[in-house]
């Protein structure tokens, strides 16, 4: 069906560049037109201050969008139209109920060390020398700071569902199909060792959301989730992993915003006893040795002691 020469992984990596720039840039024009159209529909006078200024729902469209055209979109052509016989996406094994339990309280129990590693990345600063760029670095993150602002301080129910559509489902699909399914393949075909793999696209995949002083956690999160898939080869499993993690965040900032508290006050850093931190890693531990060993048994135990 296919020919025995597969592509090289250049040019495969070339071809996923130009669809995500080119479905990137379509998808942000696509919905500044359907605005533009919408606001001249009901008397507004359109201008891209106002835009940048919208409302929530309007901010939450955008995104939306921006999240079908930079990730789905493109790891979906990937997929299904670069051919050779290469398939991004693996569905091996059937995942367990086990599994999926063992990712959520892996994540919850590592929660605490999350936000510690948070914090301490938020407080790095870079020598004078660079000084011009840590004050990019902090522009870029109070602008993205201010777009999930607008976003999630929210009090409806519905906003709420909307919100987790938007920054838990949608990102957590397009973003492991992307990177997990697509480029960590991409990666593998060029370099043998798999860890090598996972961390190069762990880090690419923090450093593309422009939001550096929260890359060391982020990287940590890509990392564990290209491990879900290594092991589990079932791309379902670390969709789900991203899933609890964004889904997680929106569920906390709406729950704060219910009871008054403010967007600062919600990424407020509390520091907690050191007990919690030492026992918050020992489950995370327990938890993923667990999701290993029955990734390692597979179905029927025809995968046990393969990898």
């Amino acid at each position: 069906m296919y020919p025995e020469q597969t592509t090289s992984p250049f040019q495969s990596l070339l071809r996923l560049v130009l669809l995500v720039i080119g479905f990137t840039f379509l998808s942000q024009v696509i919905g500044i037109l359907i605005i533009f159209f919408y606001y001249k529909f009901t008397g507004q006078a359109f201008s891209m201050a106002t835009l940048m200024q919208g409302s929530a729902n309007e901010m939450r469209f955008l995104l939306l969008l921006s999240s079908l055209g930079s990730f789905v979109v493109p790891a979906y052509l990937m997929n299904t139209r670069e051919g050779y016989g290469i398939s991004y996406f693996k569905q091996e094994y059937t995942p367990q109920a086990k599994q999926f339990a063992y990712i959520f309280f892996a994540m919850l129990a590592f929660m605490p060390l999350m936000s510690l590693i948070g914090h301490w990345n938020e407080s790095l600063q870079l020598p004078d020398n660079m000084r011009s760029v840590q004050v990019w670095m902090e522009r870029s993150e109070r602008e993205s700071g201010d777009l999930i602002k607008g976003i999630i301080v929210e009090t409806s129910f519905i906003g709420f569902l909307f919100n987790l559509v938007v920054l838990a489902l949608i990102p957590a699909v397009g973003e492991e199909l992307l990177f997990r399914g697509v480029l960590q393949n991409i990666v593998g075909r060029w370099i043998s060792n798999p860890h090598v793999v996972i961390w190069i696209v762990a880090i690419v995949f923090s450093a593309i959301h422009l939001q550096f002083f929260g890359f060391i956690p982020r990287m940590l999160l890509g990392a564990f989730f290209g491990y879900l898939y290594l092991w589990s080869r079932n791309i379902w499993l670390p969709i789900f992993g991203h899933f609890v993690n964004n889904a997680g965040a929106t569920i906390m900032a709406f729950y704060y915003t219910k009871n008054g508290k403010s967007y600062a006050e919600i990424n407020a850093f509390e520091v907690q006893s050191w007990w919690i931190y030492v026992v918050g890693f020992i489950f995370t531990a327990i938890f993923v040795f667990l999701f290993y060993l029955s990734t390692q048994k597979g179905n029927h135990g025809e995968r046990l002691e393969e990898n």
